[in-house]
């Protein structure tokens, strides 16, 4: 039927079912035909039975095959293909904030995501080697598969709440509530702090998911600008005065999209004013463990009076690791445990095993450091280039991810996405950055995709052809 490679990497259960969905994809296996009983594809492939009930049991799973009762293995008969192919021509989805969302968590090599929010996946292996994923089974007093508490995983709170002493934020494991990443955070936020019609101030430019996620709550937003030194204070003490806000939404440091970080003068004038008018302040701080040296935190000087804080894990270690978490006091923290047994019962046990798994080791720590000197030089070859193509940039270098880049007024910036779209470049605008529908000029760019030769030349000849 077919040969195995014995000296290959690859287990024998996965080339049987490789090589049986390639005999069964390309006719030569066609629907309805029987396959060999096991013991004679045993013996014809020199594999044991059990590596063959391994693979048939698999391939059943896939959809490939099928088992009948006292008959064996049969090629599944599949339907018209027709209506798949109508489904898989998915239509443009457009250039909203929605849509460079899901090309971002949309893993495609031939694409540079200059655009993405994302780090390189070789980068973010050294965090989560997979010896980790063997210690969660060996030895752990929690077993990952069995339910999480609502409240979170106990022994990542201790972690999480040791790290917040050690910046400085007085917290312990009782204020801490774990999430599914930031986004999980702030939705449940919205949901006990805002009803529709109030007043919400954010940033902006500033996180475009949270943008939409707002919106969704009906909720009004406020943009108050940001510069390199923190939110424009007077524009935010006049939209205190005549707005009246429930919450403000910031990024203290290494802020999305600019790159930027608040001063400490800043930070105090944003809780002075938060004690005046009554106002949450929200402290997304899901990039500050890549600023280097000391750093001043809303929550460090507030102590959790005015300030929530969310932080997350999933930016870092890896976006298919959904954790992240609230620092809250007391009342809201029992309010959060309520809403998010209301709409995802608990946490994933798996998940946080192996955050605290990662940070327990001292292997996040390296990592962090590791990826802070990565990205100040990507971030001096990406600038570099970028500004040789024609982008300006503010004289502020900044830190982390994140590059803020204007282009010039003469070049369409919606018609410059749409052609890096042609050329596979992920190019992601300023407007979508922005709740005042302004950074119209903008790009972000994330600087461990942008030194990119292909990008640099084609947006060199784009700005140069305008």
């Amino acid at each position: 039927m077919f040969e195995l490679a014995r000296d290959s990497t690859v287990p024998l259960v996965d080339q049987i079912c490789e090589r049986v969905t390639q005999l069964v994809r390309h006719g030569q296996l066609p629907a309805g035909v029987r396959l060999p009983s096991i013991r004679k594809l045993a013996r014809q492939v020199r594999a044991s039975p059990f590596t063959v009930v391994d693979a048939y049991d698999r391939l059943v799973a896939r959809g490939v095959i099928e088992s009948r009762a006292g008959r064996g293995f049969f090629v599944m008969r599949r339907p018209p293909s027709a209506p798949l192919a109508a489904i898989e021509a998915l239509p443009d989805l457009g250039s909203d904030a929605l849509a460079l969302a899901q090309f971002c968590l949309t893993q495609r090599a031939d694409v540079i995501p200059a655009g993405s929010g994302f780090l390189p996946e070789n980068w973010l292996l050294e965090a989560a080697p997979g010896g980790v994923l063997a210690r969660l089974v060996r030895g752990r007093r929690t077993q990952p598969w069995l339910p999480c508490e609502p409240q979170g995983l106990p022994e990542l709170r201790e972690q999480i709440a040791s790290r917040l002493v050690q910046n400085g934020i007085a917290a312990g494991p009782a204020n801490i509530v774990t999430t599914y990443g930031a986004s999980q955070a702030f939705d449940l936020l919205a949901r006990i702090l805002l009803a529709p019609g109030d007043a919400v101030l954010v940033e902006d430019p500033g996180y475009f998911v949270l943008f939409e996620q707002l919106r969704a709550h009906h909720v009004r937003l406020i943009p108050v600008p940001r510069h390199a030194d923190g939110p424009d204070l007077e524009a935010l003490e006049a939209a205190c005065r005549a707005h009246r806000p429930r919450a403000f939404f910031m990024q203290t440091l290494l802020h999305n999209p600019t790159g930027s970080s608040a001063d400490a003068a800043h930070c105090h004038r944003i809780l002075s004013l938060a004690e005046q008018y009554g106002f949450a302040v929200v402290e997304d701080d899901v990039y500050g463990d890549l600023h280097e040296g000391p750093a001043v935190r809303l929550a460090q000087i507030d102590g959790l009076r005015h300030v929530i804080y969310v932080g997350s894990y999933t930016k870092l270690i890896g976006p298919a690791l959904r954790v992240g978490y609230v620092a809250a006091e007391g009342a809201l923290v029992m309010q959060l445990i309520e809403r998010k047994v209301l709409t995802v019962l608990s946490g994933s046990t798996l998940l946080e095993c192996f955050v605290s798994e990662v940070l327990d080791g001292g292997r996040y720590k390296k990592h962090v450091e590791r990826l802070r000197l990565r990205l100040a030089r990507m971030r001096r070859d990406a600038r570099a280039g970028l500004e040789s193509a024609g982008i300006e940039f503010d004289s502020a270098p900044g830190e982390g991810i994140f590059l803020w880049g204007r282009v010039p007024d003469a070049v369409p910036v919606d018609g410059l996405a749409r052609r890096a779209r042609d050329h596979s470049i992920l190019l992601a605008r300023g407007a979508l950055f922005s709740a005042a529908e302004s950074c119209n000029q903008w790009l972000r760019f994330n600087v461990a995709h942008s030194a990119s030769p292909p990008l640099v030349e084609f947006l060199r000849e784009s700005l140069r052809a305008a």
